[in-house]
């Protein structure tokens, strides 16, 4: 009985050296590495977007060229059909003859001069496409630019309102013959055109481009002009076209002088300042 007692407190013993050892005492396991410890964290990769493309962008549309090619007269043509198709290359539509005359000779020979002295010019040599031309003088150094000129009354009965558009076409040279007043012997020669009517007292000059005082050139210049009815005028004859030249003594050849009456509106409007090289 004694050995059995002892035998079971041998056994407890033990065990409590065992449970002494597993609460932190020393032990012959191996020590756990650091490396071993860490656990590898394994991550499921996120998906990756692709970065987004710019949009696909329609170019935008061009405008179309503001200007026209060249025109380019057809030389078998008159020259008022060459005037003619050269204001219809610009846009210009329903255009009517406005200036007296069934050709171009008989137009000129209404183109009246004032202060001025008006003889006809020998065109023999000369490369122009019109066949009638006038020599104008100064005769005076007048006191206002407006005394001296050259003129012509529009045709009869040629129905007109407000706003129509006058367009047309002139080749003049010039150059000055003395010193006078106010200007210099080597000045430019001056002129400027207008669209007169007794029906306001002359007061109106028809906003015609190009405007104010032009200089001319000693060679020949083809000047599209434009301008426009500004009054309710009860007869187209009321309507001048009126080239002032009273800017001391100068000399000026004019030819090729045809004009036509469009009706007023955008479009004939754009076409006129297109044609004029505004």
């Amino acid at each position: 009985m004694k050995k059995i007692k002892l035998l079971a407190l041998i056994i407890l013993a033990g065990m409590l050296v065992l449970a002494s050892c597993g609460e932190g005492g020393s032990s012959d396991a191996p020590a756990v590495t650091g490396e071993a410890a860490d656990i590898e964290e394994v991550t499921t990769p996120e998906p990756t977007t692709p970065a987004p493309t710019e949009p696909t962008t329609t170019p935008e549309p061009t405008e179309p060229p503001t200007t026209l090619a060249p025109f380019v007269p057809d030389l078998s043509m008159g020259y008022w059909d060459q005037v003619v198709a050269e204001l219809a290359h610009h846009g210009l539509t329903g255009g009517v003859p406005v200036l007296p005359g069934d050709d171009q000779e008989a137009v000129m020979r209404r183109l009246g001069a004032n202060n001025s002295r008006r003889t006809e010019l020998d065109l023999s040599g000369e490369d122009v496409p019109f066949s009638f031309s006038w020599h104008y003088e100064t005769t005076r150094d007048v006191e206002n630019f407006w005394d001296a000129n050259f003129s012509i009354n529009f045709a009869r009965d040629i129905a007109t309102e407000q706003d129509d558009l006058i367009v047309g076409v002139i080749w003049i040279r010039g150059e000055r013959m003395a010193e006078s007043e106010r200007y210099l012997a080597d000045d430019e020669p001056i002129f400027y055109m207008a669209i007169k009517t007794p029906t306001d007292n002359w007061a109106t000059e028809g906003e015609v481009t190009p405007r104010g005082e032009q200089f001319a050139q000693s060679e020949w210049q083809k000047v599209f002009f434009y301008g426009r009815v500004m009054n309710e005028e009860t007869q187209s004859a009321n309507l001048q076209l009126q080239i002032f030249i009273g800017y001391g003594f100068q000399n000026f050849d004019v030819g090729g002088l045809v004009a036509y009456k469009f009706p007023g509106g955008r479009d004939n409007e754009r076409a006129a300042m297109n044609l004029a090289g505004f």
